[in-house]
């Protein structure tokens, strides 16, 4: 019998119809890659708490109260005044290692590093459901997930506890997309176990972080991109559960949420003053998130408008333009691509400054949109899968640059290592910041260096021109400690006239301002002035 030859349509790479990859392959690959993924943060296994972790976990009592568990399980933390009170499962991440390593880094590192494993799997798996098996696509899907998986950039959400939300809703996230993957492919009980867990995945990525409210959006993009030919019935009853789900999340964090708060004394504002001055200001962010993204060489704990301002307007405009006419012609040549330029995008909407934020850029905020980036390099490679020439070459590239971002995420977990690391490195790229500055000199001062804290201390006190108390209470700390206690008296005086808070050093624990053995030594001087 003669055998028919069909062409192959580069656009039918995409298919989720076709038949899936052998069963016990694909499960020991996507192993493979999240051992790999944890390989490459076991320095972090060894780091301490820095950054807000440093106060959620050190100073802040609360994730170590046990009585507190049905309050994150219930979702009622949402109306408390709690650091991450509008994240319950990333309280519960925490609270959970708090019952198994009390204070101790270690565990707080390895669950972590196991999270951003599993997201690497995950994200390997969603890809393979997302192509054909054709020659190359697993080569092809683990060189994506690895090149996202050692971006120096994911370093910050890995290494830094505190970020660990980012983490979690990018792995709900993935996840309600892989389960709505298997939802409407057969009948009864396959498509509700599949729709039950695509909604509960919904409400654990929003009960995360508030990025999770794409999920909704990106099921029912999965629906259109790849499974128009479905039972549209089906499909719109899920994304309406799944939106309504979302919906009745952040309807109830908002309603909940305290009006006073001890921790967030000032409220977030728009860039500029304004929502109109901050979508100006918005598009030089994205491309300055973009640079780093393609060039990580100077990654910072800390951004300030000095590094988003000197992009000028052209730039910014030919620069956003190119990268969007990439991701237009690669979403042309493979649904994949489109897919992934969905994720990006969708994943940057939600920390883009439409509603007030308290950071307008960090690393940790492109964890997601550099998933969704992964998936359009991994459409583009399947598309190239065709031409038989080009896919080893593209391969090897890819393999290359890998190693290049491996080393470069290696040596930036050492800054994660300390907080003396992580704010020198910063005020070190960012010398104009207030808040490296002073984070500086608390770090110096742990470290019983009062005369070098002194000086970040007064560098933060110029940079903020005098209206930075908690740099004149620091400064207060290591006058005190240098056997000056009329200048620390003074430094402490200008605090107070400042914020009347730094009167009540007891309040500043709990605001999680100092730590309770600062807080001794503050109230040593108020007596002393007394």
């Amino acid at each position: 019998m003669k055998k028919s030859h069909q062409k192959v349509d580069a656009k039918t790479l995409g298919s989720t119809r076709a038949p899936a990859p052998p069963l016990l392959s694909v499960p020991l690959l996507a192993l493979l890659v999240g051992l790999l993924t944890f390989a490459l943060y076991l320095p972090s296994l060894s780091s301490g708490f820095v950054y807000d972790a440093e106060a959620q976990i050190l100073i802040d009592p609360y994730i170590h109260d046990r009585s507190h568990f049905s309050d994150v399980l219930s979702f009622r933390v949402l109306a408390h005044d709690v650091l991450d009170g509008n994240r319950p499962v990333q309280l519960l991440s925490l609270m959970v290692d708090s019952l198994l390593w009390g204070k101790g880094p270690f565990g707080y590192h390895l669950t972590s590093n196991l999270l951003h494993a599993c997201n690497a799997a995950l994200l390997f798996l969603v890809m393979l459901r997302l192509a054909t098996e054709a020659k190359g696509v697993r080569w092809a899907a683990a060189v994506s997930v690895l090149l996202f998986a050692a971006h120096p950039l994911l370093v910050e959400p890995v290494a830094e506890v505190s970020c660990r939300e980012d983490l979690l809703a990018n792995f709900f996230v993935l996840a309600a997309v892989f389960l709505a993957m298997f939802f409407s492919e057969k009948t009864g009980r396959s498509s509700w176990w599949s729709g039950s867990g695509c909604l509960l995945a919904v409400w654990l990525a929003c009960g995360s972080k508030e990025t999770g409210v794409i999920a909704p959006v990106l099921i029912l993009l999965y629906w259109r991109i790849f499974r128009r030919q479905d039972s549209v019935g089906k499909w719109l009853g899920l994304t309406v559960l799944a939106m309504a789900v979302a919906g009745l999340f952040f309807a109830a964090r908002f309603a909940l949420q305290p009006s006073d708060s001890q921790i967030f004394l000032n409220r977030p504002e728009y860039l500029g003053g304004s929502l109109e001055m901050a979508m100006k200001i918005q598009p030089r962010i994205w491309v300055f998130s973009i640079g780093s993204i393609f060039w990580p060489a100077k990654l910072s704990a800390v951004y300030g408008p000095q590094d988003v301002l000197v992009l000028s307007i052209p730039w910014t405009a030919m620069v956003l333009a190119a990268f969007l006419l990439l991701q237009a012609v690669a979403g042309w040549k493979s649904r994949i691509a489109l897919f992934g330029a969905a994720v990006f995008w969708l994943g940057l909407a939600p920390v883009s400054n439409l509603i007030p934020i308290y950071r307008p850029v960090a690393d940790r905020y492109l964890y997601l949109p550099l998933a969704g980036l992964a998936i359009t390099v991994f459409g583009f490679l399947v598309w190239v899968s065709a031409r038989k020439k080009l896919l080893p070459a593209l391969l090897v590239g890819g393999a290359c640059l890998g190693l290049v971002l491996v080393s470069l995420a290696w040596r930036r977990q050492a800054v994660f290592a300390n907080s003396l690391n992580l704010w020198a490195d910063t005020f070190a790229k960012s010398p104009y910041s207030d808040t490296a500055a002073n984070n500086l000199g608390y770090a110096l001062l742990e470290r019983r260096d009062y005369r070098d804290a002194l000086k970040k201390f007064e560098s933060a006190v110029r940079l903020a021109q005098g209206k930075k108390p908690n740099a004149w209470a620091g400064a207060a700390l290591a006058l005190e400690k240098l056997g000056q206690p009329s200048e620390a008296q003074a430094a402490l005086r200008r605090a107070i006239e400042i914020d009347a808070m730094y009167a009540n050093p007891p309040q500043l624990v709990k605001s999680l301002l100092v730590t309770p053995e600062q807080a001794a030594v503050l109230a040593g001087i108020l007596q002393r002035s007394e």
